[in-house]
C-alpha cells in the first residue's frame, strides 16, 4: 500500500523514516551522515537525491507516473490505483514458497484461539537483524559511552543541516568517482537522462533565492574544486542555472575568481555570460 499524490504523501514522509531507520541501523545511510541527509529531495521541484531514486519507495511512488520511473516487473504489479493515484496497491510476485511455509509454521499466539497472533522474521533476515542498535534515552546511563561519537556526529548535522547536506552531496560524489575509477556501471538519474529541460531551466535561472544549493555552488567555484562541480553537473546540469537572492550565479562566481576552468565549463552548460546581479 502505497499513498501517493503529494502533499503529506509516503514519499514526502520517507526522509524523516530514512533517519529513523540510520538510528538503529547504522549503515543505512553513508557514513558521516547520522541525519541521512543523501535521502531526500535536491530542490524544489521534487527532484531525488540519488540515494531516494535508488530506493523502493521512490519507484513504486512514482510507477508510470513519473517519466522513467517505474518498479520492478518481476518483482511488483500494480492491483489498484484510485482516481487521482493517492491510493496504491501493490502485489508482491515470486515470493518463495519456502519462505510462506516457514511464516505459516512460525505464528505465535498468545492463547489458543486468540486474535493476537505476532509472527517472526524468517532467518534470511538474521544478519540484518543481528546489525540493529537498539534504542535508548540519551538519559540511560547504563549505556556507557560506546554512542557517544554517534550522537555527537548526530546533533552536530541536527544543528547545522546546511553543512550535513553539503558533506552528504559530495559524500555521493565521491562514491560515485570512485565506482567510475573501478569500472562500476553507475545508472544515471532521471535527471541526467532527461538532459537540462528548458521550461525548468528558465524556472530556476529567474528564482533569486538563498538556498543550500548556491551556497554550494558558491563554495565549490570559490575553492576551485572542478571535478566534484563536474560531477554535479553531470548528476544535475539545472544546478548550472542557480542564482542566489543577490542575483549572482555559478557564472558570475567563476568570473570574480578568474577561473577560467569553470567558466568555460559553464559556457558548455549553456549559461550565460551576460546577465547583471541585481545591483
Amino acid at each position: 500500500l502505497v499513498w501517493g499524490g503529494g502533499g503529506g504523501d509516503d514519499l514526502a514522509k520517507s526522509p524523516h523514516l530514512a533517519r529513523i531507520a540510520n538510528s538503529v541501523y547504522r549503515d543505512h545511510c553513508p557514513a558521516g551522515d547520522p541525519t541521512c541527509r543523501s535521502f531526500g529531495f535536491v530542490d524544489k521541484q521534487g527532484t531525488p537525491s540519488a540515494m531516494m531514486e535508488r530506493s523502493l519507495l521512490y519507484r513504486l511512488h512514482g510507477h508510470q507516473i513519473k517519466k522513467g520511473v517505474e518498479a520492478n516487473p518481476d518483482m511488483w504489479k500494480e492491483v489498484y490505483r484510485s482516481k487521482y493515484g493517492r491510493v496504491r496497491i501493490f502485489k508482491i510476485l515470486n515470493v518463495a514458497e519456502e519462505s510462506r511455509e516457514w511464516v505459516k509454521n512460525n505464528v505465535h499466539c498468545d492463547a489458543p484461539g486468540s486474535w493476537f497472533c505476532p509472527g517472526s522474521y524468517p532467518p534470511g533476515l538474521a544478519g540484518i537483524l543481528a546489525s540493529k542498535t537498539d534504542f535508548a534515552q540519551l538519559e540511560d546511563f547504563n549505556r556507557g559511552l560506546k554512542d557517544a561519537e554517534y550522537q555527537k556526529q548526530y546533533f552536530e548535522a541536527l544543528n547545522n543541516p546546511s553543512e550535513a547536506l553539503k558533506k552528504a552531496r559530495m559524500q555521493e560524489r565521491e562514491d560515485k568517482m570512485k565506482q567510475a575509477e573501478a569500472g562500476v556501471s553507475v545508472p544515471a538519474s532521471g535527471e541526467q537522462e532527461q538532459a537540462a529541460n528548458p521550461k525548468k531551466v528558465d524556472e530556476i535561472y529567474n528564482t533569486w533565492e538563498d538556498t543550500e544549493d548556491t551556497t554550494l555552488m558558491w563554495s565549490l567555484i570559490s575553492n576551485n574544486q572542478v571535478e566534484e562541480l563536474g560531477m554535479w553537473l553531470e548528476e544535475d546540469p539545472t544546478v548550472a542555472f542557480i542564482r542566489s537572492r543577490d542575483g549572482r550565479g555559478p557564472m558570475w562566481w567563476a568570473f570574480e575568481q578568474r577561473n577560467e576552468e569553470i567558466t568555460k565549463m559553464l559556457m558548455k552548460a549553456g549559461v550565460p555570460h551576460t546577465d547583471r546581479d541585481s545591483k
